[in-house]
């Protein structure tokens, strides 16, 4: 296979322009109240929901924590007879304040489910932090290295949940293919991400992995990578996109007039996933966007491929 397709804007046909860097919604108002926005003034094409999963059938990341949240965008028109492509957006509540009503109606068929936490900031620091971060096999939940209040590596579990319990929730009552399932995440999300590509390729027709912190932890993504078996007959298409002017933890700045660019490691992480047999990459480095920029900057192309 040949490498990644590296790009300073992808083409996206169809699709409305991008959010302009550094005016992210996620940053530019609260995640709840962008959130409220959407689902009060939907587009004409979708009806937007939240609820809470319940805590029986769902789980909770951490005992006494917030309750997972639904953030559920659904197309008025009727799904086709095979069912309707279904996007699948980790840290749902900074996702869905992100989504736009333009970009919902730029994909009129695709069905949108944030998968977010009971509580109003955009980010759950220490929800997600256990919840998107891998651990070696039978490992329990152990002090981040990184950050020791936080608990990490509780990834698996999670991911059984979401293609188990949430994913079941978000499904009821919707006709969904299950060849057009698709996962995105950022950051730590799209660490989880890629963690569910590697892991169980399976789960998902279609990945979206958006600036993921492979800084956390590459010798446990080293492992990943190297257990991981794909189908060449059946091959996984992902999206891995990542910002132009951002940087990992920890990091060195750039000397003083060297050029600005992606994070090495991630951009050796799609040279490696794209000579893989059985995984179809593009590869898109965002222009002049940072860390957090690449979230909405990355969703009309992630929108598309979910869409398709």
């Amino acid at each position: 296979m040949t490498g990644p397709v590296e790009e300073k804007q992808m083409s996206r046909p169809r699709l409305p322009p991008e959010i302009p860097v550094g005016q992210s919604a996620v940053a530019a108002a609260g995640a709840a109240q962008a959130a409220a926005r959407l689902v009060a003034d939907p587009p004409a094409s979708h009806s937007v929901v939240t609820r809470i999963l319940p805590r029986a059938t769902c789980g909770e990341s951490l005992p006494g924590g917030p309750a997972y949240r639904l953030f559920l965008a659904v197309p008025h028109r009727a799904a086709p007879a095979a069912g309707a492509p279904i996007l699948y957006m980790l840290d749902g509540n900074a996702a869905f304040a992100a989504l736009t009503p333009a970009l919902l109606a730029a994909v009129p068929g695709l069905v949108v489910a944030g998968i977010g936490y009971d509580m109003e900031a955009a980010f759950a620091r220490g929800p997600r932090n256990l919840d998107y971060t891998p651990a070696a096999p039978g490992v329990p939940p152990f002090p981040d290295p990184v950050q020791p209040a936080h608990l990490a590596g509780g990834a698996a579990v999670f991911l059984d949940r979401l293609c188990g319990p949430i994913r079941a929730g978000a499904e009821a009552d919707l006709r969904i293919d299950p060849a057009r399932r698709m996962l995105w995440g950022h950051s730590f999300g799209g660490l989880c991400t890629l963690t569910a590509l590697l892991t169980r390729p399976e789960a998902f027709a279609r990945y979206g992995i958006i600036s993921p912190s492979v800084w956390w932890d590459p010798a446990r993504i080293a492992a990943l990578e190297a257990a991981a078996a794909f189908d060449a007959a059946d091959p996984k298409r992902v999206y891995l996109a990542v910002g132009e002017c951002e940087k990992h933890r920890g990091s060195p700045a750039p000397a003083a007039g060297a050029a600005s660019g992606p994070p090495p490691l991630t951009m050796a992480l799609a040279g490696r996933l794209a000579a893989r047999p059985g995984l179809a990459l593009t590869c898109a480095v965002l222009a002049g966007a940072v860390h957090i920029d690449s979230l909405a900057q990355s969703l009309p192309g992630s929108l598309a491929l979910a869409a398709g």
